[in-house]
């Protein structure tokens, strides 16, 4: 009970402080349990709102960089070492769970093969729809649309169009010798 109160009046001055230095840039309901290890960050003009009663475990990474916009909807789940990147746009939906160390970036490093890798970056939206699962491990990639009441397994890489209730699975072949 203590250490629950504790966390609620933590939560309420980071989350206070944070709005002071970012007013309408920083938009998170105090009312969630978020892990003081958690952080959320807001760059140059970049954007964060969460919704109410979200849950969000210890040592999450959350950023919006830029002209970024992170949306997490009401009653989301983010287990540990769960991390975003938002230079564009990433939209997530209510009631989404999200298994230990899933990672979102919409965003990559340009490359060619005569300067390598510079500082310069392409981006594409990433929105992820209603009740759905992201299970550990996973990544999900610049312009990627994942429908409502998906499961993405385990170690799946993802990017593009997944429709509203699928299953995907990393195919992963055992052989034993």
């Amino acid at each position: 009970m203590i250490r629950t109160v504790f966390l609620v009046i933590y939560n309420v001055c980071r989350f206070a402080l944070n709005k002071l230095a970012n007013w309408k840039r920083f938009d998170v309901h105090w009312l969630q349990r978020i892990s003081p290890l958690c952080t959320l960050k807001v760059f140059q003009h970049g954007v964060i709102r969460v919704e109410r009663n979200c849950e969000f475990a210890a040592y999450c990474d959350f950023e919006a960089h830029g002209d970024g916009v992170l949306e997490i909807g009401a009653g989301t789940y983010f287990n540990r070492y769960c991390m975003i990147s938002a230079h564009e746009c990433v939209t997530i939906g209510k009631h989404c769970m999200f298994g230990p160390g899933v990672k979102i970036f919409d965003n990559n490093h340009v490359h060619s093969p005569e300067s390598g890798v510079s500082g310069k970056l392409t981006t594409g939206a990433i929105s992820i729809g209603d009740n759905s699962w992201i299970a550990s491990d996973s990544i999900i990639l610049k312009g990627t649309h994942i429908g409502k009441n998906c499961v993405i397994g385990a170690g799946c890489i993802v990017r593009g169009e997944i429709p509203d209730g699928s299953v995907v699975v990393n195919k992963q072949d055992v052989m034993i010798r």
